[in-house]
């Protein structure tokens, strides 16, 4: 593995993919956010507008996540799952659907995956229909180019997110340049906007709106829906890299365009009920043109951060056991994080085209997004607190201030996105309640497959010593049983037991355990470690990087030629397992639950499509699993 650029250059380098790939949703909010808002509050409170949305920014992005939620991670990755993973220490109870905690937080996850699905396809619409801002002619043009566009992002994901991050980061550069002198030129024509910089009035604009300002409190949350990405995308690029692009280009950035379109409102109050507000900010002609395709190119980019935070999730769904082994391709060798699942991908592709053809206007799916991120944000804060109140010395008073000041603000902007509920804000939801039954689902049928497998393990030092008390003949040759690190033997007892009877048991039996090395990327046998027991058994365990499919006979020579493992003379065979779910009728699992997890466990990534084994010495032994009313087996 080549070594590794000098930290600068790398922090640097990574903060330009960051752009191109974390910021996109949030740098591309003030298309359609100060819009929505004005046209709720009205020009006449074009300053208590804007001075709401900046700090609410401040305040979600930069004082909870980018101060403190960010700081909390799990072996570098970042999201609610990574909270889950480092609240239990890497892997919660078998069973987490009877228990609020885990229930919670896989709710929040599920709420993620609903506002991946409307993030680019709202993206995308706000930006072609300014084509309406240069000829009204095009309107007739907004779907089918929506769809087009929608279908190329998708398409361009198998190349890797670093891969798009080099090419979107520059488009991002001139995007946030572009929007920061747009609003700056119209704040040097009216420089009274500034007094939005003031938090004073964002609070009398609210008191003056009474209980009618949870309608404008909802527009804002469309300036942060980004902000959980920025989280969940942690482990795409780490926290430095993130934190240098925001503050050096993306908040200020964001800050100058949404003064400079209230200071454009102030300067002609006919604007604030121009659906194109965000165009106007630029003079009509070619620029103008100019910027509806700089902002098709920055809402695309608007869409990976949220694809590629759900990437994210799916795989950490995987570790934590809540979703069956998909085929993940790593993309990066740098920076582990960065991954391509093609289910995700082509689910949340049929989403998106379903929603721009369902909606039709960004204005009307506008009415159905912020729910679902604001109801992760407000989980993510509980979640935050659990993990802080767990650490050894932790000032218990300290944190429930800060969880009492974090869901003050999160159930605040949660609350007033709740009056979208009947303009379609119950999409995301019902995305969000199928996805958890999903996830909580496949993690209740696999702790009653775990349970069934365990009952009959047979540790490797048992398992020797009945090898060495029978008198059974040995034959030559050496059977190869792959497994992953501690996972359970999967029947290894069982299947010698039944070779024993035959009177083929081989003069000598591995046991190898293989698993993934999170630190490095390309390392094709990493650590192995060789554990000798009687009679002919062997303990073999390897890692291998993480990018790397193991090659298990290579693995077996090294084992052979630098740890002393004998293999005697005779064919070698390689032992897999396939599971096969058979289900009893009793009480553990409902008669859908069953219906589901059977069509789950079905399409597991099966183990005889990699690990490099020749097929005429691949023996796939079939584990049958039943899961029965009580104690997990099948009368």
């Amino acid at each position: 593995m080549p070594a590794a650029p000098p930290r600068s250059s790398s922090s640097l380098g990574l903060a330009l993919l960051a752009l191109g790939v974390v910021f996109g949703d949030i740098g591309t909010s003030p298309l359609y956010a100060y819009q929505t808002a004005i046209g709720i509050a009205g020009a006449g409170a074009a300053l208590g507008v804007a001075s709401l949305i900046v700090w609410t920014i401040v305040l979600v992005v930069g004082v909870k996540y980018t101060a403190l939620v960010m700081r909390t991670d799990y072996h570098g990755e970042g999201g609610i799952f990574a909270l889950m993973a480092r609240f239990f220490n890497g892997r919660p109870p078998a069973d987490c659907s009877r228990k609020w905690f885990p229930v919670m937080l896989v709710f929040g996850a599920a709420l993620l995956f609903g506002d991946g699905a409307i993030t680019p396809a709202i993206s995308v619409l706000s930006a072609i229909e300014g084509l309406a801002a240069v000829d009204p002619g095009w309107d007739r043009l907004v779907l089918p180019l929506t769809a087009g566009i929608l279908l190329v992002l998708f398409a361009a994901q198998s190349f890797g997110t670093g891969r798009l991050g080099v090419v979107f980061g520059p488009v991002m550069v001139l995007w946030f340049a572009s929007i920061g002198l747009a609003g700056a030129v119209q704040i040097a024509l009216a420089p009274g906007v500034l007094a939005a910089l003031n938090p004073w009035l964002a609070i009398e604009t609210l008191a003056r709106g009474g209980w009618g300002s949870w309608a404008l409190v909802g527009a804002a949350v469309l300036a942060v829906t980004g902000a959980e990405a920025l989280y969940a995308d942690l482990g795409h690029f780490g926290r430095p890299a993130i934190l240098r692009a925001w503050r050096y280009l993306v908040f200020p950035a964001l800050v100058l365009n949404y003064l400079g379109q209230a200071a454009l409102v102030l300067q002609s109050p006919d604007a604030a009920a121009n659906t194109n507000l965000f165009f106007l900010l630029v003079p009509n002609g070619h620029l103008r043109g100019a910027m509806v395709v700089l902002a098709t190119a920055a809402t695309v980019i608007a869409s990976q951060a949220l694809i590629s935070g759900v990437f994210s999730l799916a795989s950490q769904a995987m570790d934590l056991g809540y979703l069956p082994r998909l085929f993940v391709r790593h993309t990066s060798a740098v920076t582990r994080g960065q991954i391509y699942i093609p289910v995700v991908n082509f689910l949340l592709a049929a989403l998106c085209l379903m929603l721009v053809f369902s909606f039709r206007t960004s204005e009307s799916l506008a009415s159905a997004y912020g729910i679902a991120v604001t109801g992760a944000m407000a989980i993510t804060s509980v979640a935050f607190f659990m993990v802080k109140k767990n650490q050894p010395g932790a000032p218990l008073g300290r944190w429930l201030a800060v969880l009492a000041g974090l869901l003050v603000l999160d159930l605040s902007l949660f609350g007033a996105s709740l009056t979208k509920l009947e303009g379609g804000g119950f999409v995301p939801i019902l995305i969000a309640l199928a996805v958890s039954l999903v996830l909580l689902t496949w993690s209740k049928g696999r702790s009653l497959v775990q349970a069934a497998i365990q009952k009959s393990a047979c540790p490797p030092a048992e398992l020797a010593r009945r090898l060495a008390s029978g008198d059974t003949p040995r034959v030559p040759g050496t059977h190869v049983f792959v497994l992953r690190m501690a996972s359970p033997d999967y029947g290894v007892a069982r299947v010698l037991e039944q070779r024993r009877r035959n009177q083929v048991l081989p003069q000598a039996v591995v046991i190898l355990e293989l698993e993934a090395d999170w630190h490095d990327a390309t390392a094709a046998v990493g650590a192995i470690e060789v554990t000798p027991l009687p009679a002919g058994l062997w303990q073999v365990r390897a890692t291998h990087g993480y990018m790397v499919e193991p090659d298990v006979p290579m693995i077996l020579e090294k084992a052979r030629v630098e740890h002393g493992v004998e293999l005697p003379a005779g064919p070698v065979f390689y032992f897999l397992c396939q599971e096969i779910i058979q289900t009893c009728t009793g009480r553990q699992m409902r008669h859908w639950e069953k219906l589901l997890f059977g069509f789950l466990s079905r399409n597991v990534l099966p183990g005889p499509d990699y690990l490099s084994i020749p097929p005429d010495q691949l023996i796939v032994y079939n584990w049958i699993l039943r899961l029965a009313p009580s104690d997990g087996a099948c009368p």
